[in-house]
């Protein structure tokens, strides 16, 4: 096939791809949030976001039952990806998945009078079909540059709390109902990606490919190919899918452990302290302005972030390591005051958990773009995480509900261990992006000769090592974090320290720093 008639048969499937793409974004904020709506409504009562534990423990069991079979829907997907791969590849499996869990949320949402068994197998079933839901916004969350993630998230989880918030003005019934429909809104809106064959795929691939080899590739292509891989979903691909994932997933010691094993740790003193603050939550008003003002602070902040990040070099681990105080002093406050300052306690509690499920699912997501484990893959290892540690905790905190000071001091204990163990910035720091045609252009207009050289000389200039010469010159011509893996054998998290090494030894703290670092001349 002739350079032209790729370059031309590249362009129309490019378009299209950007085409699918330019309408997931569309829908990003409002599908992801309505996930996270019916999960506020679903499990929650109270003013606060809580269980209102004085009313019984029914919600609690329904809550229990729901995880549980997340835990075990997500487990079968890592243990056997080959063979499930073949779910997440046809939106049928998604709208009936959306209509499974919309059954299910009425079992237990709408106020029938229904048996705690009825709701306990609605509630089993939402935990099986949500898995569906969750990893195909997971997927296309992890197309996104960066930038777009955190923003899209953010906006996510603030129209989520909106929507939980103006239902509490509603009765029973009507709150009921629109639980019932918002997992059907979740999975409609996801992009209708089936018209995008094999053939595509595999030139899309390709012209990546080809991108690598010419420096000055539209980075539109790197956008497509990884809108294409993410949006992926052509039965026709089933087969080849399924052994091209056992072939990539060559150890399960690829998959995001370490953080999942932090997300565990967290949040199974999150689900303990929701249940100890459960029994005395109160289920209207009290809380409720703290609640609202301080979880619209958090997703506005993160917003801010997002809008103004530039590929900065931040570590969502930071992050992390400051909520974790914030719960372990929530906690010592229950275990001393208990329920005196509920109203006070529980809304801090809240902003803990949406902190933490914020960044989760922002770490998850970038873990997906730039690691070659396939992204359904990090996000069933990551929610199963997540799923399994609130399980475990609100089943402890229910047992020894009298128990709090004990459960205290280990959880205290356990997050202490997790804040040096589990959140490191080799797995934490955000992937950058690399510099577009246009940039690249600029820097060689400016410094008057070949990019090469010119990068050759900059990374003597600053003392870089003969490997972090390799990462910065790979990345300043265009290639992304998968590409500089292939290239050199080496993991994501170690292309993500040699660059923080980069940034600190170049004395740059975002891409822009970078990008006006390129169009100087290096000091000798």
């Amino acid at each position: 096939m002739s350079t032209s008639t790729i370059k031309d048969a590249s362009e129309s499937s490019v378009g299209r791809v950007l085409h699918i793409q330019g309408s997931a974004r569309m829908t990003q904020i409002f599908g992801l949030c309505f996930y996270w709506a019916w999960v506020y409504l679903s499990f929650n009562t109270t003013s606060s976001i809580n269980l209102n534990l004085g009313t019984g423990p029914n919600l609690l069991w329904v809550h229990l039952a729901s995880m549980l079979a997340g835990v075990v829907t997500y487990a079968l997907i890592i243990v056997v990806p080959g063979r499930v791969s073949a779910l997440f590849t046809s939106r049928k499996y998604l709208i009936a998945a959306g209509i499974v869990m919309a059954l299910g949320t009425a079992c237990y949402a709408l106020p029938l009078g229904q048996p705690l068994v009825i709701s306990v197998i609605g509630a089993v079933l939402t935990g099986i079909a949500s898995c569906w839901v969750v990893i195909y916004w997971g997927t296309l969350f992890s197309a996104l540059s960066a930038r777009d993630i955190v923003i899209c998230t953010a906006a996510s989880f603030f129209c989520a709390n909106v929507i939980y918030f103006v239902s509490l003005l509603f009765p029973q019934m009507v709150v009921g109902a629109l639980t019932t429909v918002m997992p059907l809104c979740a999975a409609l809106l996801i992009p209708d990606s089936a018209h995008l064959n094999l053939e595509d795929s595999q030139l899309s691939r390709t012209v990546d490919r080809s991108s690598h080899k010419d420096a000055h590739a539209p980075q539109s292509r790197t956008n497509a190919h990884r809108a294409d891989r993410a949006l992926r979903g052509n039965a026709h691909e089933t087969a080849s899918q399924s052994g091209a994932i056992s072939n990539k997933l060559s150890s399960y010691k690829d998959l995001p452990w370490r953080v999942s094993i932090g997300l565990f740790v967290v949040m199974f003193v999150y689900g303990g302290v929701r249940v100890f603050i459960g029994v005395s939550d109160a289920s209207v008003s009290d809380g409720l302005l703290p609640t609202v003002l301080l979880t619209f602070a958090v997703a506005i902040l993160f917003a801010v972030w997002g809008i103004f990040f530039q590929g900065d070099n931040a570590s969502l681990g930071m992050a992390y390591k400051m909520s974790l105080p914030l719960l372990a002093t929530v906690l010592l406050l229950a275990a001393i005051f208990g329920q005196e300052y509920v109203s006070v306690v529980a809304p801090i509690a809240t902003v803990c958990d949406i902190t933490i499920e914020i960044l989760s699912w922002m770490l998850l997501a970038d873990l997906a773009r730039t690691t070659h484990v396939p992204a359904f893959l990090v996000f069933a290892c990551g929610r199963l995480a997540v799923q399994a540690g609130m399980f475990g905790g609100q089943l402890t905190g229910w047992i020894g509900i009298g128990y709090i000071a004990p459960f205290a001091m280990v959880s205290i204990f356990a997050l202490m261990l997790v804040m040096g163990f589990a959140f490191q910035d080799q797995d934490t720091f955000l992937a950058f992006e690399t510099p577009t045609p246009s940039e690249r252009e600029n820097v060689e207009r400016l410094v008057g000769r070949p990019m090469e050289d010119h990068l050759v000389d900059i990374a003597a200039a600053y003392g870089l090592t003969d490997r972090e010469k390799e990462i910065f010159v790979l990345w300043a011509t265009g290639h992304g974090s998968r590409y500089i893996q292939d290239a050199l054998t080496i993991s994501a998290s170690t292309v993500k320290t040699h660059v923080r090494h980069i940034y600190e030894k170049c004395g740059v703290h975002s891409r822009a720093e970078v990008i006006a670092l390129l169009e100087q001349s290096p000091q000798r």
